[in-house]
């Protein structure tokens, strides 16, 4: 057998490139993964779109381009896309796949591993891969999507919040383990508070909108917002945030930034904001905590880690408590070393690669191991 595991997250190509592009959290992660994993002795193939100018990894992880990304629609695009995915898969040649999307693929790389006796693991990256809110309109896809995760090997999920949601929305899961999101590691550096910083997609369940109220709710502090337009958004979403920045003096929003330029924004931030409805483990929130900075967060607080370590502040989704967190903060800004040190500390102890790696390592022999006969996963 070619590969120990295969990790199937396309979006991931631009993580590989030479002048490295832009990716999501979910991206990341599996990035993180398949380099951990790799350093660990497996041999990791990860499959993604195809990368044009690689920085080809060394040791035992290799790329497995699957394609181009499809826009075609229809039957046909999905036929094309279906027959793509399988290609990939049987190119990589895998014991255990492990899927990171909350869509059709999962549930065609469920068959796939099915038919041709291997194990797969379907990694969440959200609570929605539960509750179901961003799901695919077409009944098929979301049948399909189902369909994969009720077939998974297990399923790996991020906090005891997401396993009360994936035992409701999938009775009889075959196993489920929480195994901490990675947090990529960075020097500490030095603070230089400047304004709270709001990142993400403009899209309605993350609430943009709340953190415009915020800079005229709070004129005395500074706020900047780097959002990334999203086709799924109501048309009039981003523009009305560049909008409001004309009007405000304290509110600055910028598009879609290159990730280095992303992490020293956070580095000068008073705090990480978040409105969001729903989340899974924002890697946001990891990429603040490991350089120093807290998290504000107007609902999302994962298994109340936020409130319980003393990682910012969680508002539980009352504004009267996120504004005055808001405001103890911005007025402490600048006497925060105890707080910064302490929320590295955290994530460092928790998220780290090797503390997160090893438990992923355990899981894939484990259930690798049971593949070929050996044992049974619990």
């Amino acid at each position: 057998m070619r590969h120990d595991v295969a990790i199937y997250s396309p979006f991931a190509a631009g993580l590989y490139e030479r002048r490295q592009g832009n990716a999501g959290g979910a991206e990341r992660q599996m990035t993180f993964l398949a380099r951990a994993l790799a350093d660990r002795g497996h041999r990791v193939a990860h499959i993604v779109y195809d990368v044009s100018d690689p920085a080809l990894p060394s040791g035992s992880l290799t790329l497995v381009p699957r394609g181009s990304h499809l826009h075609r629609r229809g039957t046909v695009g999905a036929v094309v896309e279906g027959l793509r995915i399988c290609r990939a898969l049987w190119a990589a040649d895998a014991a255990v796949t492990v899927v990171r999307t909350g869509t059709a693929a999962v549930g065609l790389t469920a068959l796939f591993c099915r038919l041709r006796g291997r194990r797969l693991v379907f990694s969440s990256a959200s609570n929605a891969d539960f509750t179901q809110e961003t799901a695919s309109s077409r009944r098929a896809r979301r049948g399909l999507y189902r369909l994969g995760v009720r077939l998974a090997d297990a399923v790996v999920l991020q906090s005891q919040e997401q396993l009360g949601l994936a035992r409701a929305a999938f009775p009889g899961l075959r196993r489920v383990e929480r195994i901490p999101s990675f947090a990529e590691p960075a020097d500490a550096g030095p603070r230089m508070p400047e304004c709270f910083l709001w990142l993400g997609r403009a899209i309605t369940y993350k609430q943009p909108e709340r953190f415009v109220e915020m800079a005229r709710t709070l004129p005395e502090a500074r706020f900047r917002m780097v959002a990334v337009p999203d086709s799924s958004a109501p048309a009039g979403l981003f523009p009305g945030l560049a909008e409001a920045a004309r009007e405000l003096p304290n509110l600055e929003v910028l598009g879609p930034q290159p990730y280095a330029a992303t992490m020293e924004l956070i580095r000068r931030a008073v705090a990480v904001v978040n409105t969001s409805v729903f989340e899974g483990m924002p890697n946001v929130f990891l990429e603040s905590w490991m350089r120093g900075v807290p998290v504000l967060s107007l609902q999302v607080d994962p298994d109340g880690i936020i409130a319980r370590h003393g990682l910012g502040v969680a508002a539980g989704g009352s504004w009267e408590r996120f504004t005055a967190g808001a405001r103890e903060l911005w007025q402490g800004r600048d006497h925060g070393d105890e707080l910064a040190g302490h929320v590295r500390a955290y994530v460092e102890a928790v998220h780290s690669p090797r503390a997160v790696g090893e438990r992923w390592s355990a899981l894939i022999a484990e259930i690798g191991a049971a593949r070929n006969g050996h044992r049974e996963p619990a």
